[in-house]
């Protein structure tokens, strides 16, 4: 199930191992369902633990009851879930479920997670919130969406090995969606979600990683906001970057100085798809979420105008099939340009199928070790029988300076499993977890996985649904 990999230098992997699945308590049958992913690090103990957040479907036979047409949610529901390893995702141990508090009726999913970036033994992750006051009598039957309120914060002290609730945040009882979550160095807690109702970005700050969080202006001021957001801070002076989708779906971003936010700039190269939909031969249909990503890290240009990257999703006219490709910027957001080689625009790398689900991350680099731009996405073949590949590869360049991606299998033919709608989880997460013994950075990407089998797909569920890790440098 693994794919090989070539060594280029710069250009992708050298090697590439797939990791087990998050144990939950009933590993032998694992007749639970997870999907959906955030990760993080953090040390504690002595310990490098990796911490992956995700919708958690352990235990929710008396809170979550499904038909083969509807649901149920009733009061005490979670899916607010996560698990922790201490190999760099080689094995994992079910860490538990974070349970709503006094005056929440459930805690529904849409994860994020962040580490602190004073105390590494902190780790913050949130999900969204469902109020008791909109809980109806009976429970909610079908799509939560206008029952949604608000968000939970919740924190642990030991690396992400248990979590309780910090702060349940509180919106007016709007419908919020989405979650991000990123850490200053000098201590700042960040958590980002789009409220709805008002198609804006709501951004929650707290001062350090002690503190309560409190709602920031709004950093996209005379604009409707329709994607869930994307945060990052800056590692060289600790800015932090917000983007959405505009109403033109096109992607904005803007950055923190400090006192307020700078002017919206658009940095993708036109619209990006939100929540696309595609069709396997076999008829079933895959439902997708936000499609674009990005990261802040080393320029490889005088100017600094490559220190921002940004890799999405854009749908081709001629043949409907989707594609990822990207842009770049300065990280003064004065500008930014498109990069269709960074991507599997068409007339690049003339791959067929559907490309989605983009993922990047930065690492600086360090003394003697040059700095990576390492970019994933998930690969429909046209010819494949309800599987997806996972894909990585460098944001690189040639010597001569062109801009290149070879993308290269992480993890091939994955069993999809989505329920009626399309849900097989929305989106997943890229993280660097460690460094080989020659220095290389090495990244986790977390994907859904039904290699267990599709033995049920219900109107609001499926089975089997689980979460898998690619590890590759």
């Amino acid at each position: 199930m693994v794919g090989c990999c070539l060594s280029l230098a710069g250009l992708g992997a050298c090697t590439s191992k797939r990791s087990v699945t998050p144990e939950n308590p009933e590993a032998a049958e694992a007749q639970f369902d997870q999907s959906e992913t955030a990760l993080t690090t953090a040390y504690s103990n002595a310990q490098h633990i990796v911490v992956v957040a995700y919708n958690d479907g352990t235990d929710t036979s008396s809170t979550i009851k499904y038909t083969s047409q509807t649901r149920t949610v009733l009061p005490g529901a979670s899916l607010m879930g996560w698990s922790y390893s201490l190999d760099k995702g080689q094995s994992w141990k079910y860490g538990g479920k974070v349970l709503p508090p006094k005056d929440w009726a459930a805690l529904w999913g849409d994860p994020a997670i962040t580490n602190s970036g004073t105390h590494y033994s902190i780790v913050f992750m949130s999900s969204l919130a469902i109020p008791s006051s909109k809980m109806p009598q009976n429970g909610i039957s079908g799509p939560v969406n206008d029952f949604l309120g608000g968000a939970c914060i919740a924190r642990s002290t030991d690396g992400g090995k248990h979590f309780q609730v910090h702060q349940m945040l509180s919106n007016q009882s709007h419908f919020y969606d989405g979650g991000s979550m990123a850490a200053s160095k000098k201590g700042e807690i960040f958590a980002a979600f789009v409220d709805v109702d008002t198609d804006q970005i709501d951004v929650w700050r707290a001062p350090n990683d002690s503190a309560q969080f409190a709602s920031m202006p709004n950093p996209f001021p005379n604009m409707k906001t329709f994607s869930h957001p994307r945060i990052r801070i800056s590692p060289y002076d600790d800015a932090l970057y917000v983007a959405a989708q505009g109403s033109d779906w096109a992607v904005y971003m803007t950055r923190w100085t400090g006192q307020a936010w700078s002017s919206p700039v658009r940095a993708s190269n036109g619209p990006v798809e939100l929540y696309p939909e595609m069709k396997f031969t076999t008829g079933t249909k895959l439902r997708t979420g936000p499609q674009f990503s990005f990261d802040i890290g080393a320029a490889s240009t005088d100017d600094d105008r490559d220190a921002i990257r940004v890799m999405y999703t854009q749908r081709d006219a001629k043949t409907s099939r989707l594609f990822v490709t990207g842009s770049y910027g300065k990280p003064d957001l004065s500008a930014f340009w498109a990069a269709p080689q960074w991507g599997t625009t068409p007339g690049n790398l003339n791959t067929p199928g559907d490309q989605f689900n983009p993922n990047v991350r930065a690492w600086r680099g360090f003394i003697g070790l040059p700095p990576v731009w390492k970019a994933t996405f998930m690969n429909r073949d046209p010819n494949a029988v309800d599987e997806v590949d996972l894909e990585q590869g460098n944001l690189a360049y040639l010597p001569n300076g062109t801009r290149i991606y070879l993308p290269f299998h992480a993890i091939d033919d994955i069993p999809v499993c989505p329920d009626l709608r399309g849900y097989w989880g929305d989106y997943d997460d890229l993280e660097i977890v460690g460094f080989t013994e020659g220095g290389a950075a090495q990244f986790l990407r977390t994907v859904s996985d039904s290699s267990m089998g599709c033995q049920q797909r219900w109107e609001y569920t499926s089975h089997h649904v689980h979460i898998t890790a690619g590890i590759f440098d």
